[in-house]
């Protein structure tokens, strides 16, 4: 009995000690599950805070209107920070719940973090300002995008226009500027009635009637300098002032070219010049 004795308290004891093993290991799992929440509790609010921080950052960049440069910042890049803001908040929004779930647990565990729900209310009512004001400036980025989109299309609008001017304008310079000349013999140039003989004694040549200007040579007045003549027997048909003009003669005495010294004089009784030869 005394042997059998020993060997019942030896299997008790071994028992305790196996019991309280596993009683010791429960405690350290159940400690170490605690710490493991605690240590996520604080490095759920760290991340939080740091994007909170970056969110500030973002919007500090939104409300500047110019660029570190001096420049109207691109609204492109406002739109990338607007992009990344979002990113941080849902970011956020992943941590609160996070955090409720671990503070849920903790306290079906008995243990309370003093001012956790407080904090977790805060901070859920700081990512809802933050989301309200990224949704204010959203849509007042919008807003200047569409207004930068007419003002582009007004400018875009005015340059055409100023194109359209421009090419009115070169056009009617040219108009204004036209003038035609023809040189040819006086025999070629009345029956092509390009000029008329008028008057019984000591006739003289005027300018006819027709109305086509094909045969004549077209040009500008501010770029006609002299008309090629070649000829010794000349006559101007149409009125020019004579101290607007010279005439160039070569060593065969024959008239080279006509030499216009005062265009707006030149041209101002006529648009035309008719030079005949015998």
């Amino acid at each position: 009995m005394a042997a059998a004795l020993c060997t019942l308290t030896s299997c008790i004891r071994k028992q305790t000690v196996l019991t309280l093993a596993d009683q010791r290991d429960s405690l350290t799992s159940v400690v170490d599950r605690k710490d493991s929440l605690i240590c996520a509790v604080f490095e759920d609010i760290n991340a939080i805070a740091e994007n909170l921080s970056r969110i500030k950052a973002r919007e500090n960049l939104l409300t500047v209107a110019s660029a570190p440069e001096g420049g109207v910042r691109p609204i492109a890049q406002i739109n990338d920070d607007i992009a990344d803001i979002d990113r941080l908040l849902q970011e956020n929004r992943s941590k609160i719940a996070s955090l409720q779930r671990a503070d849920a647990q903790l306290r079906k565990a008995d243990l309370k973090i003093a001012g956790l729900e407080k904090m977790i209310r805060d901070l859920e009512a700081q990512l809802k300002i933050k989301a309200a004001e990224i949704d204010h400036l959203r849509t007042e980025l919008y807003a200047s995008e569409r207004q930068v989109r007419r003002l582009e299309n007004q400018v875009a609008e005015r340059n055409a226009e100023v194109i359209t001017l421009n090419d009115e304008n070169i056009e009617l310079a040219t108009r204004l500027h036209r003038v035609y000349y023809i040189v040819g013999a006086e025999k070629e140039l009345r029956a092509a009635r390009i000029i008329n003989k008028e008057g019984f004694i000591g006739r003289t040549l005027t300018m006819g009637r027709n109305n086509t200007m094909n045969a004549f040579t077209k040009a500008d007045d501010r770029l006609l300098g002299e008309v090629p003549i070649m000829r010794k027997r000349i006559t101007l048909v149409t009125p020019h002032p004579a101290d607007s003009y010279r005439l160039l003669v070569g060593p065969d005495k024959a008239i080279e070219k006509l030499q216009i010294t005062d265009p707006v004089r030149f041209w101002e009784s006529s648009k035309v010049l008719i030079v005949s030869y015998k």
